[in-house]
């Protein structure tokens, strides 16, 4: 996954407050126990260092939800007496541990909220004709969203054999043009929805010839992350059941083929001993660098804590590190903080590797741009 949408966060100069909880609706007294769990949490923001401002703004966001009902979460992140990133996860953070619901530091902790955000991938399905585009917008954890774009719809339908052939070829020529613009048009929406919400693939469906003029209009990042499905037409007689299970399988395929992609180029790296790290020490290294072009994390290590500074390629293994490039008073964060900040300010990707599958040295490594002991000027 990309980490870009975290940008806006990990701009503030912190330090940040961050808190997981459940906030689950699937009881008469949900409302109640969110709060004892939120007062419990806030009391242990406290006890770390955060200020009453931040907490204060906290307090206005907490279980502030769309419609989702039922078994729920929410992440959230502040500082300044300011919330910087709400999200709403589609079920209470239960794979975190206690230490991780709750934290006061350097650095927003996100891994917990990236672990799940991997599980349910956001995305966004489009149903195209030659008139109209149907926008289904799945962030990560929030409701879907629904968005229509409706194009010019004069004309849109070519003349029937047996029209004067002049006729013909002008009319055939401004319904063409009109596909074209009404293509480009839910492209732009496309686009924007996508880049909104992070999405990490997008699903199009619809008309084939309508579908492949909006692909050809996407921006190149977003039709690199785009699949083109049959299932689904905007006609309401089609089976919007298909249509679902499709997009699931779609969604869910795209993101492990993405991985397994990702786990063998990395094997064929560390084969030849060129454009792989693994292990803290040669990945942290490697971040220093700006060399990490994918970061696979699994989760296994042993390593708490990274020494960082003000940038994001500021972290180490050991204090000294830092103060040998010049940091002046270098901080503390936890380890899979520090490497996710780190990865986002490189523009390096992500990829949880489940462990009982692949297994890494010390549940971290990475595909590097360049091979190790070049700079990115000789490549």
């Amino acid at each position: 996954m990309k980490l870009a949408f975290l940008q806006d966060v990990y701009e503030r100069p912190g330090p940040f407050a961050t808190v997981y909880l459940d906030t689950s609706a699937d009881a008469e007294d949900a409302a109640k126990a969110v709060q004892l769990r939120w007062r419990s949490a806030r009391e242990q923001l406290a006890e770390q260092g955060a200020d009453e401002a931040t907490l204060r703004a906290l307090d206005e966001v907490v279980d502030r939800h769309e419609q989702r009902t039922g078994r729920r979460g929410q992440v959230l992140v502040a500082t300044g007496g300011e919330v910087v990133f709400s999200e709403e996860l589609p079920e209470p953070p239960q794979d975190a541990s206690d230490d991780e619901l709750v934290h006061y530091g350097t650095l927003p902790y996100l891994m917990p909220y990236l672990r799940m955000r991997a599980a349910h991938v956001p995305h966004v399905v489009a149903v195209v004709d030659h008139v109209e585009a149907e926008l289904t917008v799945a962030p990560s954890g929030a409701e879907p969203q629904s968005r229509r774009v409706r194009g010019g719809d004069h004309p849109v339908h070519k003349a029937h054999v047996g029209s004067h052939h002049e006729n013909e070829k002008n009319l055939q020529y401004h319904v063409e043009e009109q596909w074209k613009e009404n293509a480009r048009e839910a492209a732009e929406e496309i686009a924007k929805q996508a880049m909104r919400i992070g999405a990490e693939t997008v699903v199009l469906a619809g008309d084939p010839q309508q579908r492949k003029l909006v692909h050809e209009s996407l921006p190149t990042g977003v039709r690199e992350r785009t699949v083109q499905t049959e299932a689904g037409h905007t006609d309401r007689k089609s089976s919007g059941e298909s249509l679902r299970r499709e997009v699931d399988d779609t969604v869910w395929a795209t993101v492990e083929t993405r991985a397994d992609a990702s786990i063998r180029e990395f094997e064929q790296e560390r084969g030849r001993h060129e454009r792989a790290a693994e292990g803290w020490r040669q990945v942290v290294t490697a971040l220093q660098r700006g060399q990490v072009q994918t970061l696979l994390w699994s989760g296994s290590g042993e390593v708490s804590w990274l020494h960082v500074g003000p940038v994001p390629n500021q972290v180490a293994m050991e204090r000294h590190e830092l103060t040998d490039m010049g940091v002046a008073s270098p901080g503390t964060a936890p380890a899979s903080a520090a490497v996710a900040w780190a990865a986002a300010g490189t523009d390096a990707e992500m990829v949880m590797v489940d462990p009982d599958k692949f297994e890494l040295d010390g549940g971290i490594g990475a595909i590097l741009r360049f091979p190790t002991g070049s700079t990115p000027q000789e490549q």
